[in-house]
């Protein structure tokens, strides 16, 4: 057992009473934990070059402490009934002079961070993870591709076939396979060259917070909007003004109409989050020729666009940009996200230069498996496939789903007409306290989210997403039936 600890010096003290204190410590702080193996004394005494003679004398030490217990052909193991309360009762040793309390000065950055960390809605990321994160269950994840495409490449006889890995906008050939998908699926109009691979979703906003954030600057986002996205533009300083959302998605006009200096406008057009409604194309246009006018950029993340149920799909604001005013973000979090975490940025080429050199800054490492069998996985016309089955087997799951809520809850809740994602929102009629409505539902046997943290301007309740993607269309009748009757059964009390 690899096994590291700190032995104080102090030649008053027998090194065995020193050893003995040591591992006591190993025990309090949970590095050997109760019913653990311990090392053994063979180990301890060649690790610590001491004398087995003195680690028997330190561990017998341990014994009758009631810390260590000798198990008859099995070994040393920490106690299971440790008589201590995890709290050593010795002074913690500290350099000399130095203060066990001095303050740290952190920069105004980490100052934000912390404040949005103590103001934000912590619950929403837990039931973020608890509802899946909203995406499709397993049984559509080309799992059976992927593993194929990987193992393809990882039996590769020398990686360094697949090109420079020192790439910090992604794998050219992926790169290429993107700039082709995203023009097929979503109109998108660019160069390889301009797409960008990251690790993660949440690094394209750090990177454009860098590019174009300094403090104080005005950026308009939608009321309600994705949290996430307000809490990292907030922690680089910029300050935020909420444009309210209806049934065409963002109020544009409250955009153009205000005094405000925008040094961007973030938004969802295709899916707004969480509403799902989508952009009209009057109020897209609208946009665009102000962003234009007033050299303003506009942030289109497409966000859940993949799925449509009975609407025509929108080609994406980049399509139809006639100023190289609008960034792109784009990933595969609503087909692929059990798979792979990339996110996806298409730059406008007026800021496609800084874009990677501050990339190169930031991440300039991406795994290469991975991009090469992504891009296989586009290029062999297996991603469209999943999204075309999925969306299927999805649009199956939501008519059940709807169908159940008019049935039983009808006047209960007020049903979004919006036909996107793999969610469905619902407002309730009557005041239920939130916290009932989502604990009856976990009792049925649903999982449901409160949209209430993607609110700002006011406090709001009543309003709740639904995932659809795993639920049984063939119990779901069953399943809604009995939260309607929990839920009237709570207002008559």
């Amino acid at each position: 057992m690899n096994f590291v600890i700190n032995i104080e010096y102090n030649p008053h003290i027998p090194l065995f009473k020193r050893l003995s204190h040591a591992l006591k410590n190993a025990i309090i702080e949970g590095r050997l934990g109760p019913g653990e193996a311990m090392p053994s004394t063979r180990d301890l005494s060649i690790t610590l070059k001491i004398s087995r003679a003195t680690v028997l004398r330190a561990i017998d030490d341990l014994q009758n402490q009631g810390l260590v217990i000798a198990v008859a052909g099995s070994g040393l193991f920490v106690s299971d009934n440790l008589p201590i309360d995890g709290r050593s009762n010795e002074p913690t040793p500290t350099l000399a002079g130095a203060s066990q309390h001095k303050s740290v000065r952190l920069s105004e950055y980490a100052n934000r961070v912390q404040q949005q960390q103590n103001e934000m809605k912590l619950h929403w990321l837990d039931k973020l993870a608890q509802i899946d994160h909203g995406g499709p269950p397993c049984d559509l994840t080309p799992f059976k591709e992927w593993e194929r495409l990987t193992k393809r490449h990882c039996r590769a006889t020398d990686i360094s076939e697949l090109g420079d890995t020192i790439q910090p906008f992604g794998y050219p050939p992926l790169q290429e396979a993107l700039a082709a998908y995203l023009h097929r699926s979503r109109a998108v109009k660019c160069n390889a060259n301009q797409v960008a691979v990251f690790s993660t979703k949440q690094l394209r906003f750090e990177l454009i917070a860098r590019l174009l954030i300094d403090q104080g600057d005005h950026v308009a986002v939608e009321e309600p909007g994705y949290p996430e996205a307000r809490y990292m533009l907030a922690s680089h300083g910029a300050t935020l003004h909420h444009m309210p959302t209806d049934s065409e998605g963002m109020v544009v006009d409250r955009v153009i109409e205000s005094d405000q200096r925008f040094k961007f406008v973030y938004i969802t057009p295709s899916h707004q989050d969480p509403t799902g409604a989508v952009l009209s194309i009057h109020r897209r246009r609208k946009l665009l020729e102000w962003a234009q006018r007033t050299g303003t950029f506009l942030i289109e993340d497409d966000y859940d666009c993949e799925y449509r149920y009975g609407r025509k799909t929108l080609p994406s604001m980049q399509a139809i940009d006639g100023g190289d005013c609008v960034i792109y973000l784009a990933s595969f979090w609503k087909v692929l996200y059990r798979l792979v975490n990339f996110g996806v940025a298409v730059f406008p080429m007026r800021l496609l230069s800084v874009a990677e050199k501050a990339k190169m800054e930031i991440e300039r490492y991406l795994p290469v498996v991975e991009q090469v069998a992504l891009a296989d996985l586009i290029n062999e016309g297996h991603l469209e496939l999943c999204v075309r089955k999925a969306q299927s087997k999805l649009s199956v799951k939501r008519q059940a789903l709807t169908y159940a809520l008019t049935k039983h809850m009808k006047g209960l809740l007020h049903i979004a007409e919006e036909g996107g994602g793999t969610h469905q929102i619902v407002k309730f009629k009557s005041a239920v306290d939130d916290a009932k409505i989502i604990a009856f539902g976990n009792q049925c046997g649903l999982t449901i989210m409160s949209t209430a943290a993607y609110y700002v301007l006011e406090a709001h309740s009543g309003e709740f997403m639904l995932p659809f993607a795993d639920i049984d269309p063939e119990s779901i009748d069953k399943v809604v039936s009995l939260w309607a009757s929990m839920i009237e059964d709570s207002v008559l009390a």
